[in-house]
Order: structure tokens, then sequence, then C-alpha cells
């Protein structure tokens, strides 16, 4: 018995303390947790009338796999996110998401709202999580601390690339589930219940099969329980390499479905102008001036911009101040997160979470597919967040380490603190809701962004295209050439900027096309072609004109290449289709019209071109059905 009674005494001394908040404190977190998913919610309300943008074309507008509905989930998960968009190999695994878009155009087809709304109610839902977390592990500190830091985290501008753009639900769901995942282990540190180790498993691959980054939390495990669960090195290894052995099993399906972690082809100068630099010494210099850039961004977050691409920020050397401003800040947060690690300060922690999530983004230890966008700090302002808010209680005077409060009104003090606080608070949501403007849709943001960044050429080929679609669907004449002169504006400078531009020469034939000056779009479409000699849309286009000719000899061979680069190209299989049928060669129009099918079953022009195409050839019973869908999809 005597045994039995030591035994029991020393139990407790073997586990950490229990790492849950006083009840007080828990009473008070409710209404404030609920009150930063309205903060979150209310930051964003305005891009509820949005359209899509940027990314949200490739993986869903103009995504034939996402836009199957439930029908496209299984390829979802056998494919990359933009498998439905291009016919090329791709380097995004993130099937979570891809079918949360899938089952949003099953609900509501061609609805930006409601993908709109979901991001909306996940990024105020993050901000509970978030506050619930911070709430757990900063139990020794003032509530102050965690309920600053999440609220400046939700109010920061840097954040609308993520909530604004439905395509970086990626990055919400990564971020809430990664953070959901700590807060259910840390439940399992209090109550030693294995179904919340194996819930925490669970929402970390959750996080994993949204986006790849998610693998950064790994380290943050570790990070976590030293700081704020004083976890003895055997239980921190142990817990470790559970969270590792979940990412290792998500690496192997990723590298399953779609191979190696990173393109190996490496990113577009265009879109990284660190692949520009011809020694790594001005790779790692230009790289960490990027670096200064995200700090910069973060502290004063304007201008803002989603693209500071090839050659808006060009490459720089070592004896840049700006690099060497950003050594030694680096320096200097470096120093003091080795400095504070011994007395578990929270200055270390916020600092080495930052690195440890920003690490894979910072493009000095990966050359990643950009060389900056506001998205890749969306995991890591967290920490800044905190940081902040410590900063502030700093400042002030306001006591960390102090008692549970007992009543709502003690969190509020000392005044002067949360009046500052309030308006760095109101000064980031203005921001945020002005900055939610620009991106209403792809003409709104791009013509705003060009502004800040006149010169990176994507930008200015971007703004081309819009600018053309402008014209389009202008009914002056007048105003329709302003709007095809300015676009050829911005395309000559995106060309101006990176003379091999090829993409910006097919642009700028096809304005000239839309122009009436056909002779000027096949020079152009020529030089294309000299820069990339296998481009799909420029053959096509080319076949647009000499069909429109006469020349159906050149046409069907401009088109039989699109068809060659990419064989999922619906308009050049169409037109294909559309060749062989004036050559009353019916079979093979058969064909091409019914591969153009696949990749757009409700397209009525080609339902009516295949049933045609059938009726014509002899088979009217087979024709019927299509000739009849076509009536119904008109």
């Amino acid at each position: 018995m005597a045994g039995k009674k030591a035994r029991r005494k020393k139990l407790p001394s073997q586990r950490p303390s229990k790492p849950v908040p006083p009840k007080s404190a828990i009473r008070l977190l409710k209404p404030l947790a609920f009150a930063m998913a309205i903060f979150g919610i209310a930051l964003y309300i305005n891009t509820l009338g949005h359209d899509y943008v940027l990314d949200d074309f490739s993986v869903i507008k103009e995504n034939f796999v996402t836009k199957k509905g439930i029908e496209g989930i299984p390829t979802l998960w056998k494919t990359h996110a933009r498998y439905g968009y291009w016919n090329s190999p791709g380097e995004l695994y993130r099937p979570i998401p891809m079918t949360m878009f899938a089952l949003e155009w099953e609900l509501a087809p061609d609805q930006p709202w409601l993908s709109h709304l979901i991001n909306i109610l996940l990024y105020g839902l993050t901000g509970v999580v978030m506050l619930l977390l911070f709430a757990r592990w900063l139990k020794d500190y003032h509530l102050a601390i965690p309920v600053l830091a999440t609220a400046f985290f939700l109010a920061h501008p840097v954040h609308v690339e993520v909530v604004a753009n439905i395509k970086s639900r990626d990055e919400i769901l990564m971020l809430l589930f990664s953070m959901l995942s700590l807060y259910t282990l840390w439940n399992w540190l209090a109550k030693r219940k294995t179904r919340h180790l194996v819930l925490a498993l669970v929402a970390y691959l959750v996080a994993l099969f949204s986006k790849e980054n998610a693998v950064t939390f790994v380290a943050i495990v570790p990070l976590a329980l030293f700081f704020f669960a004083k976890s003895k090195p055997g239980q921190m290894a142990s817990l470790t390499g559970m969270y590792a052995a979940a990412a290792l099993f998500f690496i192997l399906v990723r590298k399953a479905v779609i191979g190696d972690l990173l393109d190996p082809g490496g990113p577009s100068v265009l879109d990284n102008f660190l692949v520009a630099a011809n020694s790594t010494s001005t790779h790692m210099a230009s790289a960490l001036l990027m670096v200064g850039k995200y700090l910069q961004t973060l502290l004063i977050p304007h201008p803002l911009s989603h693209d500071w691409g090839y050659n808006q920020i060009p490459l720089t050397n070592w004896g840049d101040w700006r690099v060497l401003l950003t050594v030694a800040a680096v320096a200097g947060l470096g120093f003091v997160a080795l400095k504070g690690l011994k007395k578990r300060s929270l200055w270390s922690f916020a600092i080495l979470f930052f690195a440890i999530n920003f690490s894979i983004f910072s493009n000095t230890i990966i050359t990643i597919g950009s060389s900056y966008g506001d998205r890749f700090l969306y995991s890591a302002s967290p920490a800044f967040a905190t940081a902040l808010a410590l900063g502030l209680a700093h400042l002030f005077n306001l006591r960390l380490k102090s008692p549970p409060l007992r009543s709502m009104g003690e969190l509020f003090r000392p005044k002067i603190l949360w009046m500052v606080a309030a308006l760095l608070l109101a000064a980031y949501s203005l921001k945020t809701f002005a900055r939610n403007l620009d991106w209403k849709d792809s003409y709104t943001l791009y013509d705003a962004d060009i502004r800040t960044a006149p010169n990176s050429a994507k930008l200015n080929f971007h703004c081309g295209i819009e600018n053309v679609q402008k014209g389009l669907g202008e009914n002056d004449p007048e105003r329709q050439k302003a709007w095809y002169e300015r676009a050829n504006g911005y395309f000559l400078k995106a060309i101006e900027i990176y003379p091999s531009y090829h993409d910006a020469y097919g642009q700028l034939g096809l304005a000239m096309y839309r122009q009436g000056n056909k002779d000027k779009a096949l020079e152009y479409y020529q030089q294309a072609l000299k820069y990339k000699p296998n481009f799909p849309l420029v053959y096509s286009n080319m076949g647009i004109i000499y069909f429109e000719r006469g020349d159906m000899a050149k046409a069907k061979e401009c088109y039989q290449n699109a068809v060659k680069y990419d064989p999922r190209m619906v308009d050049a299989l169409r037109n294909l289709g559309a060749v062989y049928a004036m050559e009353k060669n019916f079979p093979e129009a058969i064909k091409w019209f019914s591969q153009a099918l696949q990749y757009a079953p409700d397209d009525p022009v080609i339902n009516q071109y295949l049933g045609s195409a059938y009726r014509d050839n002899g088979q009217p019973e087979l024709g019927r059905p299509y000739l009849e869908k076509a009536e119904r999809l008109k």
C-alpha cells in the first residue's frame, strides 16, 4: 500500500501542469472569441460582391474538372491543382480546397459570392482558433496579449490577398487547421485522452492536404512544446515524430500523384526575378532584399501590390544599403531569439515562429515560383501580431505576468494602451477595407497595382488584356479604339521590360486582330513563336486568320499544331473539326468535335457542330441528342 501511495504522489510531477486557462479566463474568452469572429468577418464583408480574379480562373472558373462539381472530385485527388486548366505538369497538390471549389460550383455554378462568403467565414473562424490557442499557450500572461495579437492579425492589410482571392482558400485552411491541430494537441496534454491526439493529427493532415507549406509546422510543434508546455525531450521527440510522420505521409502521397515537390523546369523569370541572377552571391543579396521588403510590408502595409516581379525591383548586390540593413535586422532578431531561449522569452518564440513559417518562402533556401507575394506572410504573421502586442504592452508598462482576470473591465486597463491599439486597429481596418475594393475584379486589381508597380512586365501584360476586354464590351467605336490603344501601350511596355515576352507578343497579335489589322497580327504571332515555338494559343489564333482568308490548308496546319501542343485546347479542337466538316470529311470532324466536348460538355456551339456532323454523315439518330442539348443550352 505504501508503494502504491508513493507512486500516486509521484505521478503528477511526471506530467506537465495542465495547460488550460483558469475558469475566469475561460468565461472571458467566450465573448472575446465571438467578437474576433465578427471582427474578421466585418473586415471583408465588402468582398461578397466581388468576381473571380487572378488564379481563381485556373482553379475554378476555367478549370473543367472543378466545373464538373461532385463528378470531378475523384480527379482532383489524383491530379495537380491546375490539371483542369492547362495541359502541363503542375507542382500544386491541394485536393481539399479544390474539393470545396467543386462542391461550391455544384451548389451554385459560376457564383463567386458563395466562395467569397466561405473565405470570410473561415477567416473569422481562424481568429477564434488563434485566440483560444494563444490564450492557452499564454495562460501565465495578461489576457491582453493574445487578444491584441489576434486582433492585429485579423486587421492587418497584408491578408487581403489571401481573403479576397478565392484561390487562397488553401492558405486559410492550412493555417486554420494547423492551429486547430495545436489546440487539440494541448487538449491531449491536459487530459491524455487518445481521441485528442488522433484529432490533432487528423487536423494536421487536413492542413497538409490544403497547402504544402504546412510541413513547417513540424518544427513549430517542438518549439511550442518547449516554450509553453515545458515538455521533456522524450515527449517533444515523440510528438514531433508523429507530426513528421503525418508530413511524410502527405509527401509520399503527393509524390505518387504529381511527382517532385518543385517544378523541375523551375519558375519563370517573370514570376521570380531571382531566376535571372547569374551568381549565388547576386541571388542571395537580392533574396535578402525581398526579405527586407516583406518586413517593411508588415511594419508599414502601404503601398500594396500583388506583384513586384520582373523588373519592378531589379537584382542587386551586397553593396546595396537596403540589403545591409536587412542583414542587420535579421542578425538583430536572431540575437534576440537566441538570447531569450533559456528564459523562454515570448519575443524569442515570436521570432522563431516567424522564421520557421516564412523560411520556405524566403527564396534563400529554395527558389520558389514567385519572388514576392503578400500571401506568403500569412502563416508567419501571427508571430508579427504577437510581437506587436508585446511591444505595446512593454511601451505602456502592462504587467505581463499577472493573475487571472476576474472581469472584462480589468482587461481594458491601462486605457492608454487600448486607445493606441484602437487607433492602430482602425488604421489597419481602413486600409484593409480600401484594399478590398481593388480586388473587385481583374480590371480593378491590375489598374490599381500598375500604379504601384509600373515596371512589372507581368502587370503591364495583364493590364493590356483587361483593357482589350473593356474594348470588346464597348459599343462606341471611338471609345473602343481608345481601350485598344491603351492595351497596345501596356503590351509594348511589357515587351520593352522583357523583350522575349512571348505571351505579350501573342496578346498584342490578338489585339491587332481585334482592331482589324490582320497582317500586323500575324507579324506579332510570328514573334511570339520565335520565343516559344510550341505556343498552342498563337497557332490557334493564326488558324482563325487563315480560316477567314479561305486558306483552309494553312488553317488546318495551324489548328493541328495547336492541338499537338495542347490536346485539351477547346477552341482549336472545335475549329479543326469545323475545317474537316467544310471539307466534307465528317468522320474526322466528329472525332475532333467529340474531343472538344470532353472539356466543354455544356458548350452549345460544340454540341450543335457535333450533332450536325453526325447528321451530315448519315447518322441522324446519333446526332439528335447533341442537337437537342444545343437547343436547351441556347
